[in-house]
């Protein structure tokens, strides 16, 4: 049964992380969706998109590593705090993000 959770949970962090790449369900990421539409102009949709769902797909690869490798489990899970910790200082401070 975990193994079928963890197959879904990396399905659905590829797929959503697909789709933010090409800028599309931005609505998912926290923040974006509630933004006013003066908000929205001052963001580069398409970078924020492709920031996250790399991340997403980056995420979805750990994941299943640690499925296939019990003993890679505590360096994942180290690795994804960093990178979203990382990824989340990265877009509000990059000039990148804003238009």
């Amino acid at each position: 049964m975990k193994r079928m959770v963890d197959l879904i949970m990396i399905l659905i962090f590829i797929v959503c992380g697909i789709q933010l790449w090409h800028g599309k369900w931005l609505w998912l990421i926290a923040g974006y969706n509630t933004a006013s539409k003066q908000e929205k102009a001052k963001i580069n949709g398409t970078a924020l998109g492709k920031a996250i769902g790399g991340l997403l797909i980056f995420s979805a690869v750990l994941i299943g590593l640690m499925r296939l490798f019990p003993r890679f489990q505590l360096i994942a899970v180290f690795t994804i705090i960093i990178l979203v910790g990382g990824m989340i200082t990265y877009i509000n401070l990059s000039p990148r993000f804003k238009q």
